[in-house]
């Protein structure tokens, strides 16, 4: 991944709804919305997770789409995790909203799978009262 790319992803915002509320992570920072879901949901790790524009390549909405459905079918199928949907939206807007989810209790070999298997560049790694990373994958 270039210096450019791994730029925009450390400057996007990853949002994403939990019930009537919204938690924005932020690469380098601590969330205390998320901090707050763990405990309600008695989980320690989190990662925001897309299958949409594989390697950065910008597809037709469609395409995208249907990708992000078969992701949330293998998401139902993994136990005890709890996931809600979200987008990731780079600051500065050069990049189309990516439809996106936030996945609460995976682990991370099982998440960076995930993230390869959907041809991702990168994913977006919290833990319970630690600051978000980028995991380049």
């Amino acid at each position: 991944m270039d210096k450019e790319l791994l730029n925009h992803y450390k400057n996007t915002d990853y949002r994403f709804r939990v019930g009537t509320g919204e938690v924005i992570l932020s690469i380098g920072q601590k969330n205390r919305h998320f901090d707050r879901l763990c405990e309600r949901l008695g989980c320690t790790t989190g990662t925001f997770i897309t299958a949409t524009n594989p390697r950065s390549q910008i597809l037709k909405k469609d395409e995208n789409e249907s990708r992000n459905v078969q992701l949330e079918t293998r998401l139902k199928q993994i136990d005890e995790i709890n996931y809600f949907y979200g987008a990731g939206q780079d600051r500065d807007q050069q990049w189309p909203p990516e439809a996106s989810f936030m996945v609460l209790g995976l682990s991370q070999k099982t998440a960076i799978d995930l993230a390869q298997e959907y041809q991702q560049n990168a994913l977006v790694w919290i833990e319970y009262q630690q600051a978000a990373v980028l995991i380049d994958v």
